[in-house]
């Protein structure tokens, strides 16, 4: 889209298809894809603004628009949801979203209130697997928020939190039923962790990419996306050494995604990460210039081997460039819940 400063990629199905949002004042929700790049969304009727979340396989969008949640699909094109912002749809259409109350929406039921952890005030839904699975983060009796897991049958689970860490938030679940998100202090004393959980494992510490000198407890990461292979992606920040994308595999731990490509453009967040392997995230290369960038494994086999040889970025299963824009995140890093 001419003129924009700042694109955001948010989102991506398995055709590689990718959303997001671009502009500046206003913005505009964006459908990408190889063979025609990027596509306006625009508005609800009378709307101003536009932010693109999710893509499910089928090509349905889901988003925000003025803040009302809206469904995109190319023979309908947008339509009101009457809920908050949707954050996520699966496979099978189901939507969830919310900023003060989690929801679950779908075309046959319509809203249904997903409720908060007990003595909560508030809650938000960020991610839907294939099996109806709802993960997001509730206000919790004490005022701080945790991480939640939600199906039909058993309600709102808490998730808890790290060891010495008082809150948490989950950014996405995958169709095995593993969660991600990222655990810290509600006061912000030292940092937040990115975190895998699943129901044989509870919460885990991902950690930090190696190789940050010197060390701090203050660094943080966050987890943003998890595929049906168990892979991470998402972002580090060290108080001297800024902000990397990161990729998380149970073989390699977490790899600071700059390592594993050839110089030229720092990969500051990757915010999504197909079953393809392909990776989408965004950097900041000036203060009014984002750029969101697509990675694909040039394998079909997409497991990170760090070595670059001339146009390679990683051997056997390596990511390749192929298209940067502007960009910024929106997804949640440990944002406080509205009251």
């Amino acid at each position: 889209m001419g003129g924009c400063h700042f694109n955001y990629a948010l989102g991506i199905n398995d055709a590689g298809q990718v959303v997001g949002s671009s502009g500046i004042n206003p913005n505009r929700a964006f459908l990408w894809n190889s063979s025609t790049g990027m596509t306006d969304l625009g508005t609800l009727p009378g709307g101003r603004d536009s932010y693109a979340y999710g893509i499910n396989n089928a090509g349905q969008v889901v988003g925000s628009s003025d803040g009302q949640g809206f469904l995109w699909t190319s023979s309908t094109g947008m339509t009101a949801l009457g809920t908050s912002a949707a954050n996520a749809i699966n496979n099978a259409g189901q939507v969830v979203g919310g900023e003060n109350r989690a929801f679950l929406w779908s075309s046959s039921t319509g809203s249904t209130d997903l409720g908060t952890l007990p003595g909560g005030s508030s809650s938000r839904a960020s991610d839907i697997n294939d099996n109806s699975q709802v993960v997001g983060t509730s206000s919790t009796s004490n005022g701080t928020s945790h991480a939640f897991l939600w199906n039909s049958s058993t309600g709102m689970t808490d998730l808890g939190t790290l060891p010495n860490k008082n809150s948490s938030s989950a950014s996405a679940i995958n169709n095995a039923g593993q969660v991600v998100g990222n655990s810290g202090n509600s006061n912000g004393s030292q940092g937040s962790r990115a975190f895998l959980w699943s129901s044989s494992t509870g919460m885990v510490d991902l950690g930090l990419p190696p190789g940050r000198f010197p060390a701090s407890d203050n660094d943080s990461s966050y987890a943003n996306d998890i595929n049906d292979l168990g892979q991470v992606v998402g972002s580090s920040d060290s108080i001297f050494n800024g902000r990397r994308a990161f990729l998380w595999s149970s073989s390699n731990g977490m790899v600071d995604l700059n390592t594993l490509i050839d110089p030229g453009i720092r990969l500051d967040t990757a915010t999504a990460i197909n079953n393809k392997g392909q990776i989408v995230g965004y950097s900041r290369a000036g203060s009014y210039d984002y750029r969101a960038y697509l990675l694909t494994p040039k394998s079909s086999t997409p497991v990170p081997e760090p070595l670059t040889t001339g146009g390679s970025i990683l051997a056997g299963a390596g990511l390749v460039y192929l298209r940067r824009r502007y960009g910024r995140l929106y997804r949640s890093q440990n944002k406080p819940l509205q009251e």
